[in-house]
């Protein structure tokens, strides 16, 4: 079986990506600077464990649902635990966050979607190294190596058209 692996070093770019977005989320509260840097710190240590079995650079996708955190109705209990360190209620939090938010931390790449309609906007995103493979044609409809979002950077284009890209600003 094929074990999960990644160091804490290996995965914190795409970690603090992640719990830094949350933390500027939270921003539209009534916490000073010192409770969103405990929150931010807290949810980087808790995610990085979460992840430590779970993290597969040569496979970014394998294991994208478990490192998903999710706000539907129901508060993801990683962002509910950092937040409980700093005195914040699950009323509080949930009156400071989206409704309804996605966020996948994968190897590479880290994105977000609020509402179950939204778009999808990367937040972070870093070179996969490359590694020596075969000759693929882009071509073949019958090629199930490539994913639809390796086509498209194979194809030239490094980023998503624009009207895809919502950003973020504190």
């Amino acid at each position: 079986m094929n074990q999960g692996y990644g160091s804490r070093t290996e995965m914190a770019p795409e970690v603090t990506a992640a719990a830094t977005f949350v933390s500027r989320l939270l921003r539209r509260g009534c916490l000073n600077e010192q409770q969103l840097q405990v929150f931010r710190d807290c949810l980087q240590q808790s995610l990085s464990e979460h992840y430590q079995h779970h993290w597969f650079p040569d496979r970014p996708q394998k294991g994208s649902g478990y490192r998903c955190i999710r706000i539907n109705h129901e508060m993801d209990p990683l962002i509910g635990r950092a937040a409980g360190r700093i005195g914040l209620t699950s009323e509080q939090l949930f009156a400071l966050l989206p409704r309804e938010l996605t966020l996948w931390v994968d190897p590479y790449e880290v994105s977000y979607r609020i509402g179950e309609d939204g778009s999808i906007c990367v937040l972070y995103e870093a070179e996969v190294p490359s590694a020596p493979s075969p000759a693929v044609s882009l071509d073949s409809p019958y090629d199930n190596t490539l994913s639809c979002k390796n086509r498209f950077l194979m194809s030239g284009r490094r980023s998503p058209p624009k009207n895809y890209l919502m950003t973020v600003s504190s």
